[in-house]
């Protein structure tokens, strides 16, 4: 059953990106770091009236007015103004800011995740405080400020010129093993720290990942690096890379050569510049090994890809991703993603079309129904197994997007195929067990399944044996 456990929760956070192009959020403009002051000038915001103690809600009606009619940009003023809490208040207390702000205000909304992953950056200070920085954030948002502190600590690697290997690879998640879910988030993040690392360039990434001596954080830091591959070329620079390190020093501006140029960025890592068209010519032929030479992140032609020009231990990593990709380019197209997944290697079909499932919460709206319809496109793909699996996978990321099972079952109990609806509470079961680790706790979830299928999610959850029903 803990294999399981990185798939699932690689799942969870994936569909933060198909949150993110659903929205069709723009990227944060003007991302170029807090004043010196923390929150001066720029943000034309009013003197603080507020203390560190002071309620989030009176923090977060100041930056409403204040960033009403800012100098430049909205959005970059709501961004300075939250990261210039960070040291007065916390990052705590600024994650909390932010959450008050998301329950009122669309546009902060809508770019909620980038501004949390951004304030994590802009918190991390050395390696001697990452750790406690790390556990100062919060779930909210997709968990994108666990995310940033990690990539503020490979960007200020990057800057200080300082070599990262095994040693700092393992050391770097060890204070949050005893908790599975900032393990993960650690590990998970790492995989975006080390793109910031290459340059954005995948394979040189996953090898780093390699690097670390734990098979769960090798997976989970896979999972980062291809969720970076693709939200770097839909959302350039959300990860505010000039945030990193000590705040207002612009030490890590350096990091990423197109910083504060969003449209040559997205050119460039979208696989349209000249140098990159010999990247991928042999695409089926990367088996052993992978490419060290320029590096084209995704290619609007070939749907597969980067999935095949990988090593194949890396692949169920990059199909747990691909979708996203498909629908970026596709506008959105949920059919064209259900045939691409048609189109991929056999032994992946079932994590794309589980993939697939987890975007469409996010094109659904997270409505019950619809979702289930939209999994009606993947019918007779994959000899009959494409909507089943697609069920699966939706029925999975209602329990994550909720961490509540129940969310899942209400799901399940709308499916009307019997072997959709098998596998719907099977992978539902799955999913509890990432959730409950006690035995009870396990078996009252799956107790509140449909009475012919309670064994169903037990034997997915782990706790009756196969073929007892």
């Amino acid at each position: 059953m803990t294999s399981v456990l990185p798939r699932l929760l690689r799942a969870a956070v994936a569909a933060c990106v198909a949150l993110l192009a659903a929205s069709c959020s723009p990227s944060l403009p003007g991302s170029h770091g807090p004043s010196p002051a923390g929150v001066g000038p720029r943000t034309a915001l009013a003197p603080a009236s507020w203390s560190a103690q002071s309620p989030a809600g009176e923090i977060a009606t100041w930056m409403r007015q204040g960033c009403r009619r800012p100098e430049g940009s909205r959005a970059a003023c709501v961004e300075r103004a939250l990261t210039g809490l960070i040291d007065p208040a916390g990052i705590a207390k600024s994650m909390e800011v932010l959450d008050t702000l998301v329950a009122t205000d669309q546009e902060v909304r809508r770019n909620a995740h980038a501004l949390a992953h951004g304030l994590g950056i802009s918190a991390y200070r050395s390696p001697e405080t990452a750790a406690a920085t790390f556990a100062g954030c919060t779930p909210s948002q997709m968990s994108g400020c666990y995310h940033g502190v990690i990539q503020g600590y490979f960007l200020a690697q990057v800057a200080q010129g300082k070599e990262i290997g095994t040693p700092q690879i393992d050391a770097l998640c060890e204070p949050h093993r005893s908790s599975m879910f900032l393990f993960f988030q650690c590990a998970h993040g790492m995989g975006h720290g080390v793109m910031a690392l290459h340059g954005h360039h995948v394979p040189m990434a996953l090898e780093t990942c390699d690097l670390a001596t734990d098979d769960f954080i090798r997976g989970s830091c896979y999972g980062g690096v291809f969720m970076e591959n693709i939200v770097n070329v839909t959302h350039p620079h959300h990860t505010a890379e000039g945030h990193a390190g000590t705040q207002g020093s612009g030490q890590h501006a350096a990091a990423d050569p197109h910083a504060g140029h969003p449209a040559q960025a997205a050119d460039a890592h979208a696989g349209h510049q000249a140098g990159s068209a010999g990247a991928h010519t042999a695409h089926g032929a990367a088996q052993a090994g992978m490419n060290h030479g320029e590096w084209k992140a995704l290619d609007r032609n070939d749907f597969q890809y980067p999935c095949n020009a990988v090593a194949e231990k890396y692949r169920t990593s990059c199909y747990t991703m691909q979708t996203s990709a498909v629908l970026y380019f596709t506008q959105g197209n949920l059919g064209a993603a259900a045939r691409a997944c048609g189109e991929a290697p056999r032994e992946y079909l079932d994590t794309c079309f589980s993939s697939l499932g987890r975007d469409i919460t996010a094109y659904a709206a997270q409505n019950h129904q619809r979702s289930l319809e939209f999994c009606g496109l993947a019918r007779g793909l994959a000899e009959g197994m494409g909507e089943v699996w697609c069920v699966a996978g939706v029925a999975v990321n209602f329990v994550n997007l909720a961490a509540d099972p129940g969310e899942g079952m209400r799901f399940c109990g709308l499916v009307r195929d019997e072997r959709g609806k098998m596998e719907c509470y099977r992978s539902v079961g799955q999913t509890i067990a990432s959730l409950d680790n006690t035995t009870s706790g396990r078996a009252a979830h799956c107790g509140r399944a449909e009475p012919a299928f309670v064994a169903t999610c037990r034997r997915g959850a782990g706790i009756q044996p196969a073929g007892t029903d």
